[in-house]
């Protein structure tokens, strides 16, 4: 990956990154958004997902292996996080019903996740 910021945690060897499923491009390759400093996103396919995350807004724990001489990773396993994902739901769904409370008007809201 490229035009991100080294981590000098990462040279000891390997490291863990969340990321999300951001999108599924041509039914076949997966747009992911990594929760690392540089926010950056990889594209990987879809295949090499776990089955029971594959669609967008599955959330994930991706394995690098980190080259200690140029700090290049190379990635090494992708797992679903499924507790993630339902976190990640119940905070939204909490902000939506503050802002519904807040608007004045909660039952005239229609919210989808």
């Amino acid at each position: 990956m490229t035009g991100r910021k080294e981590n000098p945690r990462e040279k000891s060897g390997g490291g863990e990154v969340r990321a999300v499923v951001d999108r599924i491009e041509d039914g076949d390759i997966a747009v992911l958004s990594l929760e690392d400093e540089a926010r950056s996103q990889l594209d990987v396919p879809r295949k090499q997902l776990p089955e029971d995350a594959n669609s967008d807004g599955d959330h994930l724990l991706l394995k690098f292996d980190v080259d200690a001489e140029s700090g290049k990773r190379t990635l090494k396993s992708i797992e679903a996080a499924p507790q993630a994902r339902a976190s990640a739901e119940d905070r939204i769904k909490k902000m939506q019903e503050r802002l519904a409370r807040m608007s004045g008007a909660p039952d005239k809201k229609d919210f989808k996740l």
